[in-house]
């Protein structure tokens, strides 16, 4: 090796061992500024009261502000293009979930960031289900009536969802395949105004997470039927399957996680990482998601990568299968 050789190598070695140190130094004194957790739907849903809980806990332990900035729209698109965009300094973390991350890429001829380019992932928090919820008014019990008065009616029955391409809108668009059912499709801002519309008996049914509906199931002002995915939720007992009432193979689920944009230190997202899975063990925690139909999770940053570059190959052919696009 010539000496030029060599004092480029040691250039090389002195700059990379500069960017670890940097990135260790960014690390220990992370954060020193307010956090903002971007969440994708309307503020009340499912993925508002899981940011909430987490904006409170990490702010306690870190004695800093986190902020919920709640962007809805697009089905997250919104949410996602701006973390996307955002610095990757760990100040700008998304609240994501399976329909802007693994979904929209089967879905959409262009969106406006690439999920496994463009995002780092943190941790994967919660698992969670759909149920299947109907307006008191809607004479149907079970799955078998609901196809029944689906099918001698159709086209005259409404399905809220928290927006397209989210899990409650392919569980329906699944469902119409499945069953030959032909249930309309009504976009809401999120899981919280898509409630409050069944509520109100602008739409007959939702497919909805089941953290944005229990308490209105709880308290008798919607019914649910069933749940999407392959057993009852101890949250929802005596709840059927979908695929257990008439519909096999039927099966629906999310995960919610945060991401960060992609080049954020990996000492800062493994200390995200570290914080996070000591607050999804808490008790208080843990008990208060469990009410709420989650299960909780808590993986690797590595897991979650590939989990995203899993799901978007797995929901890419239920896509496909079903036939569903965006106009």
């Amino acid at each position: 090796m010539n000496p030029l050789q060599i004092l480029f190598a040691l250039t090389c070695l002195i700059s990379s061992t500069s960017l670890v140190a940097y990135a260790q130094d960014a690390a220990t004194s992370y954060p020193n500024k307010p956090v903002k957790i971007i969440s994708p739907f309307a503020p009340g849903g499912a993925t508002d009261i899981l940011a909430r809980i987490l904006a409170q806990k990490l702010g306690e332990a870190w004695k800093q502000t986190i902020v919920v900035d709640n962007k809805s729209g697009g089905g997250g698109v919104i949410a996602a293009t701006e973390v996307a965009r955002a610095p990757n300094d760990g100040y700008t973390l998304l609240l994501g979930t399976v329909g802007p991350i693994e979904i929209l890429p089967s879905l959409m001829k262009k969106v406006p960031y690439d999920p496994e380019r463009d995002f780092a992932g943190v941790d994967i928090l919660v698992n969670v289900e759909n149920v299947l919820v109907v307006n008191n008014q809607l004479p149907v019990k079970n799955i078998s009536e609901l196809i029944a008065y689906a099918k001698a009616n159709p086209g005259k029955l409404n399905a809220g969802s928290s927006g397209i391409t989210t899990t409650g809108h392919l569980a329906l668009e699944v469902f119409n395949q499945q069953t030959g059912s032909q249930i309309n499709h009504i976009p809401y801002r999120g899981g919280a105004p898509a409630a409050t519309a069944l509520i109100a008996g602008e739409i007959d049914l939702i497919f909805s997470t089941v953290p944005s509906i229990i308490q209105h199931i709880k308290s008798g002002r919607v019914r649910a039927i069933a749940v999407t995915g392959e057993k009852s939720l101890d949250a929802l007992a005596g709840i059927k399957p979908i695929r257990d009432q008439g519909v096999p193979g039927y099966k629906i689920g999310s995960w919610y996680g945060i991401l960060a944009p992609t080049g954020t230190p990996n000492p800062i997202i493994l200390k995200i990482n570290t914080e996070l899975g000591r607050i999804i063990e808490m008790p208080d925690v843990k008990s208060k998601l469990l009410e709420q139909g989650w299960t909780t999770v808590h993986t690797s940053p590595a897991q979650m990568n590939q989990q995203i570059k899993t799901g978007i190959q797995e929901w890419k052919i239920v896509i496909q299968k079903a036939n569903i696009t965006l106009d």
